[in-house]
């Protein structure tokens, strides 16, 4: 698995556990996989929107992974 897919888990990990982070997620309330994108950028987490879609693929399923997944066009 590549550098930037882990740091795509990074973000997703984050955004399980981190009640701040959570909280600004909620405000910028994205819509989009390419919204979650620029929002994980602003706050540090750098990867792709093809970079966030493998890393969905592959991590566990839970309600924020269901959340993502939902903007991945299938």
């Amino acid at each position: 698995m590549s550098k930037v897919i882990t740091q795509a888990q990074r973000f997703i990990e984050a955004l399980e556990t981190d009640t701040h982070l959570q909280a600004q997620y909620s405000i910028a309330s994205p819509n989009s996989l390419d919204g979650v994108v620029d929002f994980a950028n602003a706050k540090g987490h750098f990867f792709t929107k093809d970079e966030l879609e493998a890393a969905l693929k592959h991590y566990p399923d839970n309600a924020i992974v269901r959340q993502l997944r939902q903007y991945i066009r299938m």
